[in-house]
């Protein structure tokens, strides 16, 4: 289970990205949950001292005018719990240097943004990739994959869990093409029907020569929808309302 800390003094801004994170677990990433939720460094390590571990971190970078910033927060987790991974939420850019500076290793950064869009697909994007780095033990989602031929005698085990789509080949003839989160690209002799018939639950076609898993779906634009790896594919405009709903939920 992948617990998620929100720490921000700025009300609006912690509600945003409460709301985001909450629609991502429910709709995409069930194996995660918000452990807290502090408006403050006081009442964060109020909770880390009733509930030590290590935790996916979405942490205001600037608290103004209290005695300690972002990075001063961050530098007492990191000592206290090595294994977290911690996301700064800033508005102020020019500060990020002085986090790498402070040799913190930030996990990665978030633009105060009311932009509900680009909220959504930066804490997408950071706890899918935390729920990855954290040891765990996997579930038979995670682990179950799909055999691919991709010679005479020879075959590729490719887990369920990293494929981003599938696309029909438009230069060979019944042949299509599984593109994952890690960039590969495989290609295999095969109908885009039959893919789809062989990986089930959590994909669905969004056009009729591409396959798409719902979970790594983060934005719909013009038509295209894009990955969390800033991957894009078409979407047909009969299956846009369906997409939509998977993306956004209610609030599409």
């Amino acid at each position: 289970m992948l617990e998620i800390i929100l720490c921000d003094d700025d009300p609006f801004i912690l509600k945003i990205i409460r709301e985001q994170v909450e629609h991502i677990l429910s709709e995409s990433i069930p194996e995660g949950r918000i452990a807290c939720v502090a408006s403050g460094y006081q009442e964060l390590f109020l909770y880390l001292k009733k509930h030590p571990g290590e935790y996916l971190f979405f942490l205001d970078l600037d608290f103004g005018s209290n005695e300690f910033n972002g990075i001063d927060i961050a530098k007492q987790i990191k000592k206290s719990f090595p294994g977290s991974k911690i996301v700064f939420v800033t508005n102020h850019y020019e500060l990020a240097l002085n986090v790498l500076k402070s040799g913190v290793e930030p996990f990665g950064f978030i633009e105060k943004t009311t932009d509900i869009m680009k909220m959504n697909q930066c804490c997408y994007q950071y706890i899918y990739l935390a729920k990855k780095s954290f040891p765990s033990k996997e579930s038979e989602e995670d682990t179950e994959t799909v055999t691919l031929k991709i010679g005479t005698d020879e075959e590729l085990s490719l887990p369920k869990a990293d494929i981003l789509y599938v696309e029909a080949v438009k230069t060979k003839s019944h042949c299509i093409c599984y593109h994952t989160v890690n960039g590969s690209s495989i290609t295999v002799r095969e109908t885009i029907d039959h893919a789809l018939e062989t990986l089930g639950a959590g994909f669905m076609k969004s056009h009729r020569s591409v396959i798409v898993q719902k979970c790594h779906m983060i934005g719909l634009s013009d038509g295209m929808i894009k990955f969390i790896n800033g991957d894009t594919v078409p979407c047909s405009f009969r299956q846009r309302n369906e997409i939509k709903g998977v993306i956004y939920g209610k609030q599409s």
